[in-house]
C-alpha cells in the first residue's frame, strides 16, 4: 500500500473516530431520544477536594459516556444485536418470548405463582373488602366493585419461554383472589375470563404482540361491558355513544407498542395491523351520569383516555395506583395522602378497585386496609399485618423475597415475608409489640442464648419442672422486671382473652361481632379483651377519681354526716361540701405519691 493511500485510511478513521466529537458539539443530526424512564449524568462542578479525590474525574467520565455524541444511536444499535442475535432485551423487566412477543416479566412471576403472598393474607384482603361492600351499599349505596384486569402471560402462555416455566406453575395469587371472591360473594368482574372466553371471537388479537397492555381494540369491548355492568347495577341509564373502529394505515399506537418503546431497538418490530375505536358522544340532560372513583393501575389510562369518564359520569376521579390523583394531577401534584379519603369515598356513587395480576401481590395499594380502618373498632394487634403490607408495598424489598424464597427449600415466601414483618414490628411498635407478644419475645432472648438457655434446663431440673415451665417462668419475671406498665397490659389482655373463651354466651357475642365485621373469631376476641383492657388500665382523670370518693363518701353513713354537719357549720350545700372534701382528699393522696 503505497502512501498515499495510507494517508487516506488514516485520515477517514481519523473523521469517524472524530465524528462522535463533533455531533457532541453541534447535534447536527437528529439521533432521537431513547424511550424509558432514566437519568443522564449531569456535567460535575469543579472543586480542588472533588479533584484531590477523583470524584470530578469520575463525574466527568459518566458526563462524556452519557451525552457523547450518537450515543441513543449505538445504545440502539446495540440492542438491536442483542435482541436479533442473542433474544435478549436491554429494558428493566421486558422478555422476549416466542414468536418475537413481548412479556413484562412481573407478569410471568404472577402466572407461574413465584409472588404468591399466603392463603392467609388473601383471604384477610378479600374479608376486608366484603365488609366495605356490605357497609358502602348499605349505608351510603355505594357500590364498590372490584375488578380482576386481564393479564397477558395468562391469556397467552403458549409464547412464554420455556426457561421460564420449566418449575412449572404453583397456586398463584389470581387463582385464589378469585376462589375467595367466589366464597365470599364478592361484587367482582373477572376480565382474565372474559377474555379467555371471547379471544376466539374477536378478530384481531387481545394484546398486541408488543405491548404489556390490551390492545386499544379489546379495550373498546372492554368499555362496553364496564358501563352495561354500571347500568344494571344501578339501574340507571348512562348517556349514550357511539364507537367506531378504524385501521389507520400500517401504524400502531404507542400504547399498543409500548413495550417496544421501551426496548429502544434500532428497528421498529412489524406486527400485525391493528384497528382503533374513535369514540363519539352524545349530551343527553335525561340521562344519569353518576359520580365514579377508579382506584386502579395503568389499565385504566386506555379507559380514561376515551374521554368516556369525562363524558359518561358525573365526574373523571382517577387515584392511580391511590397515590396520584387524576385529572388534578395534571395541573399541580396531588397526592391521595393529601385527601380526607373518607369524604371523597363518600360522595361516590361507584368505586372501581382495579387491579392486573402483576400487583395483585400488593392489593389495592392499601385502599381497602385505609377504608377497613376507618369504618371499623381500632385494633393495635395487627402490627405485624401492618408491616407486612409495608414489605409487600415496597417493590424492591418484595421482590429480593420472593428471590430468596425460590432459592430456599425451607421457607416460602409468605413465611420471610412474616418473618421480616416481625422484626419490624419490634423495631418501629416495640411498645405495642411487647404488649401483645412480650413473652414470645423474651423466651426467644433466652432461648437464642445458648449460656442462659443451658441455665434454664439446670433450673428446671433443681425444681422438678419441665423446661418450657422454667422458660415461661424466667421470661414472665425478665418482663415484668423491665417493662412493669406493658406486663401489666399484657397480662390483662391475656386475662380478658381466656375470661371470653371461658364464657360460652359472651364467646358467642364476641363471634356475631366478628362475623359483621368479616373478622377472624379469634382476632375479634383479641380486639375486644384489648378494649376491656385499656378500659381497665387507663388512669383516672382527677374529675373521675373526685365523683368516685364522693360516691364512697355518700355510701358511708358517719362520713356523710361529719360532712353534712361541716357543710351547716360554712354555710355550703351539701354538694358543694362533698365536692371540697373530695378535692382536698385526692389533692393530698397525690402529694404523698410524690
Amino acid at each position: 500500500m503505497n502512501q498515499k493511500v495510507k494517508n487516506i485510511v488514516f485520515f477517514l478513521l481519523l473523521a469517524l473516530l472524530s465524528l462522535p466529537l463533533f455531533q457532541h458539539f453541534t447535534r447536527i443530526f437528529d439521533t432521537g431520544r431513547l424511550n424509558g424512564d432514566f437519568i443522564l449524568h449531569e456535567r460535575p462542578q469543579f472543586s480542588w477536594s472533588s479533584w484531590m479525590d477523583g470524584t470530578f474525574q469520575t463525574g466527568c467520565d459518566r458526563f462524556i459516556e452519557d451525552h457523547i455524541g450518537f450515543r441513543n444511536f449505538f445504545v440502539r444499535l446495540n440492542n438491536q444485536i442483542d435482541f436479533s442475535l442473542f433474544d435478549e432485551v436491554n429494558a428493566e423487566g421486558i422478555i422476549k418470548g416466542k414468536n418475537s412477543i413481548l412479556y413484562e416479566y412481573d407478569y410471568i412471576r404472577a402466572f407461574t405463582g413465584d409472588d404468591f403472598i399466603g392463603k392467609n393474607t388473601i383471604t384477610r384482603k378479600m374479608q376486608k373488602l366484603k365488609f366495605l361492600q356490605e357497609h358502602l351499599k348499605n349505608k351510603f349505596d355505594i357500590d364498590l366493585i372490584l375488578i380482576f384486569e386481564p393479564s397477558k402471560a395468562r391469556i397467552q402462555p403458549q409464547f412464554i419461554p420455556d426457561s421460564y416455566l420449566e418449575k412449572g406453575k404453583t397456586l398463584s395469587n389470581y387463582e385464589f383472589f378469585k376462589q375467595q371472591a367466589d366464597d365470599l360473594k364478592v361484587d367482582c368482574i373477572d376480565l382474565n375470563e372474559y377474555l379467555l372466553e371471547v379471544s376466539d371471537t374477536i378478530p384481531y388479537p387481545v394484546y398486541p404482540p408488543y405491548g404489556i397492555h390490551w390492545s386499544e381494540h379489546t379495550m373498546n369491548f372492554i368499555t362496553d361491558s364496564l358501563i352495561n355492568y354500571i347500568e344494571s347495577k344501578r339501574n340507571i341509564d348512562l348517556p349514550d355513544f357511539k364507537v367506531e373502529t378504524k385501521i389507520v394505515g400500517d401504524s400502531i399506537s404507542d400504547s399498543d407498542y409500548d413495550a417496544g418503546n421501551t426496548s429502544n431497538l434500532l428497528f421498529r418490530l412489524q406486527g400485525p395491523v391493528m384497528p382503533y375505536p374513535f369514540f363519539t358522544f352524545y349530551d343527553d340532560s335525561t340521562k344519569t351520569r353518576p359520580m365514579v372513583l377508579a382506584v386502579a393501575d395503568s389499565y385504566y389510562w386506555n379507559i380514561f383516555n376515551t374521554r368516556v369518564p369525562k363524558n359518561l359520569f358525573a365526574n373523571q376521579a382517577f387515584w392511580y395506583f391511590n397515590a396520584k390523583v387524576y385529572p388534578d394531577f395534571y395541573f399541580e401534584e396531588k397526592w391521595t395522602r393529601d385527601l380526607d379519603i373518607q369524604k371523597e369515598v363518600e360522595k361516590q356513587d361507584v368505586i372501581l378497585l382495579s387491579i392486573t395480576e402483576r400487583f395483585l401481590y400488593k392489593f389495592a395499594w392499601q385502599f381497602v386496609d385505609q377504608l377497613y380502618e376507618i369504618y371499623t373498632p381500632e385494633f393495635s394487634g395487627d402490627l405485624i399485618e401492618k408491616r407486612e403490607d409495608e414489605i409487600r408495598n415496597y417493590s424492591t424489598w418484595f421482590d429480593d423475597l420472593v428471590i430468596r424464597a425460590q432459592n430456599n427449600d425451607t421457607l416460602t415466601l409468605w413465611e420471610l415475608i412474616h418473618t421480616e414483618a416481625d422484626f419490624l414490628a419490634q423495631k418501629k411498635d416495640f411498645e405495642i409489640y411487647l404488649s401483645w407478644y412480650g413473652m414470645k419475645y423474651f423466651k426467644g432472648i433466652i432461648s437464642s442464648n445458648s449460656n442462659w438457655n443451658s441455665t434454664i434446663y439446670v433450673k428446671a431440673n433443681e425444681k422438678g419442672r419441665s423446661y418450657n415451665e422454667q422458660l415461661n417462668i424466667d421470661a414472665a419475671w425478665i418482663f415484668e422486671q423491665n417493662y412493669p406498665e406493658l406486663f401489666r397490659k399484657f397480662t390483662t389482655i391475656r386475662k380478658y382473652r381466656e375470661m371470653i373463651r371461658a364464657d360460652s354466651a359472651w364467646l358467642e357475642a364476641v363471634a356475631q361481632k366478628a362475623q359483621k365485621y368479616y373478622i377472624p373469631p379469634e382476632t375479634m376476641v383479641s380486639l375486644d379483651a384489648e378494649y376491656l383492657a385499656n378500659k381497665e388500665l387507663k388512669p383516672e382523670s382527677f374529675e373521675e377519681k373526685v365523683l368516685k370518693l364522693i360516691e364512697t363518701i355518700k355510701n358511708d353513713p358517719e362520713w356523710l354526716k361529719a360532712v353534712t354537719s361541716k357543710a351547716a357549720e360554712k354555710g355550703f350545700t351539701l354538694n358543694e361540701m362533698l365536692r371540697r372534701d373530695a378535692e382536698y382528699v385526692i389533692t393530698e393522696q397525690q402529694k404523698k405519691r410524690k
